[in-house]
């Protein structure tokens, strides 16, 4: 439950941040959906219903309910042929085809009952009530056409032999009143009524077909006319509206999320301590790093800046890390360039100097060093002088090794670069110089190069009392960091845990929300002061 907690957490954050995405796509695809919409031709839907009417005699009442509904389902595949739709065609003098008209024309049966629905779909909304009612008047009268065909031969034929037998009763009853002779009286009369059996038989044949055509004869009744509609049914203006701004919120918060799902980076101290497992020391906002804040030193430039505050936090919590055993020496690291390692050593050097520390920093990075441009002194010499010189490695001698401008910190800048850095930071000599800056002074801090680009901090990292490890969120992947902390492990390094340097301006509200800083308190008791 608590980690589907952090998840919800972590969405709800995710979300919030790309909240001006969505909020711009959505208002975008609405919009573009609602004039779309406008430019559309209208069209207007029209529809009637049809009973199919089936006889009851001799059926019984589930007979006539299954027979409904299988009439009801055929009628309605047959209602648009090409002879209704022709019909229709003559009747209304419309100018399309038969096939045009089907087209516009939807049927379709009502569920459990005897009710055929039809409706058409036209710009013009008369026409529309028109080829409804007309349809269904003609595939009625169709209907009605082709079942009456099937009795009509055999009540023709039978018409006519009855009222051929009739002709001949009649010609004997007149041959009968003429007749005086007993013998022909007795023939005529026998005649007569032999014709008048078949006459009987013939009409009970004929009365037996109209009987079978009155019981199994089937009609379609137009029970509902369609009326003109009065709005259009398409398009619908608000519903295209509404669905358009929510696909656009759905396929760009899906968007967001599924890049999510796929971004390996580190975006939050949840991150860091469930995933990592180590303690967050620090949270340190985006700050320009340019000549108006000391080149990234705010802890000089700006001492009651609120990013000032969160490095004194930073020092206060490196030290209670270490509080079974003393720390004089700090290694600070990162998994890989740019992300801000030197500038969190530089500052962290700075306020711990000016809590009255005799402090130390060392510029190890000897590949690509940047201390010296921090502090702006001159890297001329440096830690590579003192392998390649026989100068005395004592901060305060007349050579200047290391120097600061600060109270209470000197700086050992890296020196001219060497072609074997590695073979010089595992040198023995840089052992017994790092034992010796230790005692002399409080604390010592060590930039060194990424973990991941070279093994230089692997190196150092047995050397210290503890690693500094500088992560930035958005940039600094998981991979990253689990391959930096498996080598500093490897090396038998005593990891203290991680300073956060935010690159985008989100650290003021995670060290708030954290309670890393109390900022919202300073930047209001100092911004006068700032300003």
């Amino acid at each position: 439950s608590q980690e589907m907690t952090i998840d919800l957490k972590k969405y709800m954050v995710l979300f919030w941040q790309w909240s001006w995405l969505i909020i711009i796509i959505t208002a975008l695809a609405a919009t573009g959906a609602y004039f779309l919409s406008q430019r559309i031709t209208p069209t207007y839907q029209a529809s009637a219903t049809a009973f199919v009417q089936v006889p009851s005699a001799n059926v019984s009442d589930y007979s006539v309910a299954i027979i409904s509904e299988y009439l009801s389902r055929t009628y309605s595949q047959i209602m648009t042929n090409t002879s209704v739709m022709e019909e229709t065609i003559n009747q209304l003098r419309l100018q399309m085809s038969p096939q045009q008209l089907a087209g516009m024309i939807a049927v379709q049966e009502v569920q459990n009952s005897q009710l055929i629905r039809l409706s058409v779909v036209s710009t013009n909304p008369n026409l529309a009530a028109k080829i409804a009612n007309t349809v269904i008047e003609v595939f009625a009268s169709e209907i009605q056409e082709q079942q009456a065909n099937r009795f009509a031969l055999s009540k023709s034929s039978l018409e006519t032999r009855m009222a051929d037998i009739e002709n001949q009763i009649n010609e004997f009853g007149n041959q009968l009143q003429n007749a005086t002779n007993d013998e022909d009286i007795d023939r005529l009369e026998t005649k007569i009524a032999q014709y008048q059996g078949i006459f009987s038989t013939l009409l009970n044949s004929y009365e037996q077909i109209r009987l079978s055509e009155a019981q199994t004869m089937t009609s379609v009744t137009l029970i509902e006319p369609a009326t003109v509609p009065s709005a259009p049914n398409r398009p619908r203006i608000m519903m295209n509206t509404a669905l358009a701004g929510l696909t656009g919120f759905l396929l760009t918060a899906g968007g967001i999320f599924a890049l999510e799902a796929l971004d390996d980076t580190i975006k939050t101290p949840d991150d860091i301590k469930h995933r990592l497992d180590l303690p967050v020391l620090g949270i340190i906002d985006s700050f320009p790093q340019d000549k108006n804040n000391g080149g990234g030193l705010i802890a000089i430039k700006m001492p009651r800046s609120p990013i000032t505050e969160s490095f004194r936090t930073l020092r206060t919590n490196v030290q209670f890390a270490s509080v079974d055993r003393e720390l004089k020496s700090l290694l600070v690291t990162s998994a890989e360039p740019t992300e801000g390692k030197t500038t969190i050593a530089a500052n962290l050097a700075v306020v711990f100097a000016q809590s009255g520390r005799k402090t130390v920093m060392i510029d190890a990075d000897l590949r690509r060093p940047d201390v010296h441009k921090k502090f702006d002194i001159s890297n001329s010499e440096g830690l590579t002088s003192i392998f390649y010189r026989k100068i005395d490695p004592n901060y305060n001698n007349e050579e200047k090794i290391v120097k600061s401008p600060i109270e209470n910190l000197h700086i050992l800048s890296s020196g001219k670069l060497p072609p074997n850095p590695s073979e010089i930071l595992a040198s023995d000599k840089m052992k017994h110089l790092i034992e010796k800056i230790k005692a002399n002074n409080d604390i010592l801090i060590i930039d060194s190069p990424p973990i991941l680009a070279v093994t230089d901090a692997v190196i150092l990292s047995p050397l210290v009392d503890g690693v500094l490890i500088v992560i930035a969120p958005g940039k600094t992947t998981f991979t990253a960091a689990k391959n930096m902390i498996e080598q500093l492990q490897r090396s038998k390094a005593r990891i203290l845990g991680v300073v956060i340097k935010f690159m985008d301006g989100r650290g003021k509200r995670y060290a708030r929300r954290y309670g890393y800083a109390t900022r919202a308190y300073y930047e209001h008791y100092y911004q006068s002061d700032d300003k």
